[in-house]
């Protein structure tokens, strides 16, 4: 009876600091973990193994929405396209998508923006309305389709030299459409 009711002592002593310490770690490695969760297929250790493959189609969708909070700058998405090229591929998409709309509602009046196939509906809708260019549009759709297969296809290998690639093109873009906006 002496040894139960020490060890629940104890228990209860030390519960509050390792739930404090806890949720601090937590909040910490949060935006880390954010980033690095939707592509983590497994988790092992010794004989314990969480295995992710079938619910990484269903975390996507919360990654992207994360990522739209938070609008990286160009060097920061050049930093991290070393060590997380696919995620630094939505990172770089997301001022695209920005400047497209932005170009795009600027220019077009009472113009809504279909949620389902967004990105599609915006270039198809910049090209009808004659607000970019044959080449740009050319370059929207191949960055929307590798930015697709980045995002979705679980399979698709992003290397950094691809990323830095498509980074670039994407600012590039960007520029284009933050200058005819301006115009």
């Amino acid at each position: 009876m002496i040894k139960t009711n020490s060890v629940q002592h104890a228990l209860n002593k030390l519960i509050w600091p390792a739930t404090i310490l806890a949720v601090a770690t937590i909040l910490i490695l949060q935006d880390p973990l954010t980033s690095l969760l939707p592509k983590t297929k497994s988790i092992k250790h010794d004989n314990f193994e969480i295995n992710f493959a079938q619910a990484s189609h269903n975390t996507q969708p919360v990654a992207v929405k994360v990522l739209v909070a938070t609008t990286e700058s160009k060097q920061t998405i050049l930093d991290n396209a070393q060590f997380l090229p696919s995620q630094s591929i939505l990172q770089a998409w997301v001022h695209v998508d920005k400047s497209a709309e932005s170009l795009l509602i600027k220019n077009v009046n009472n113009i809504s923006i279909a949620q389902n196939k967004r990105y599609k509906f915006i270039g198809e809708s910049l090209e009808r309305h004659y607000l970019i260019s044959n080449k740009q549009a050319k370059l929207y759709h191949e960055l929307r389709h590798l930015r697709n297969k980045a995002a979705h296809a679980p399979d698709h290998i992003v290397t950094t030299e691809m990323a830095l690639q498509f980074i670039k093109l994407c600012f590039s873009l960007t520029e284009s459409f933050k200058h005819k906006s301006n115009h």
